[in-house]
């Protein structure tokens, strides 16, 4: 569960929460990029892998399906509880950098009386912490990665990262290249080169140098 408050990082969640996944022994990533507005993909695999997961990245394209959510889970118990307690996001080509998040009436969020509602700003990227592990997120299209992830990779060493994800490409990707781990969860929504919608769980391990990655295909959708 989140306490949907964004840190100056970009980071939404409490401070707690954000400390407890650097220094967490494992932890579980739900990663997922290019919804383009299917909120209905966003909010299914939310509510059904969000509560076992420790974070959730979103890499962009589709930042109005968060504001979405967000909204429906301030008068839905369910929806509330699903989302994970760090939750990070970049824009990608098709997002703003600001959204304005309404609060509806008969919210369940501990949020003042007054407030009408909040302004989620949207990074262009973002890094994050977990098990020990530096993970950079971007969306991808100021990296050119339809052309080569070369300069991914230089990005992510430069903001000491072990684990680089992205999306853009709609296309899935996961592959150990100069000491990072690249990946790129697909799209549940509008996949391309014959892929499967998808998304996919980073399951990391302080104990381990080695990052699982699961990629989850959804051939009929749901």
């Amino acid at each position: 569960m989140n306490e949907l408050v964004q840190q100056e990082s970009g980071l939404l969640g409490s401070e707690e929460a954000i400390e407890r996944l650097a220094g967490a022994d494992t932890a579980v990533i739900l990663i997922v990029s290019d919804t383009h507005g299917d909120y209905e993909a966003f909010e299914y695999i939310v509510r059904k892998y969000g509560s076992e997961s420790d974070a959730l990245l979103f890499a962009g394209d589709g930042i109005w399906d968060i504001v979405q959510y967000i909204e429906n889970a301030q008068i839905s118990e369910k929806l509330y509880e699903a989302l994970p307690p760090v939750v990070a996001f970049v824009a990608g080509n098709g997002d703003a950098d600001q959204y304005r998040v309404r609060i509806p009436v008969g919210r369940n969020l501990p949020l003042p009386e007054e407030a009408a509602g909040f302004t989620l700003t949207v990074p262009a990227r973002q890094k994050l912490s977990a098990c020990g592990y530096g993970i950079f997120l971007v969306h991808g299209h100021r990296h050119s990665v339809d052309f080569g992830l070369e300069m991914l990779i230089d990005a992510a060493r430069a903001m000491d990262s072990d684990i680089a994800v992205f999306g853009h490409t709609h296309v899935p990707f996961i592959e150990q290249a100069s000491h990072i781990l690249l990946l790129n969860p697909g799209s549940p929504s509008r996949p391309r080169s014959d892929s499967d919608c998808s998304f996919a769980l980073l399951e990391l391990d302080a104990a381990s140098i080695t990052p699982e990655v699961k990629l989850v295909t959804m051939p009929g959708r749901f």
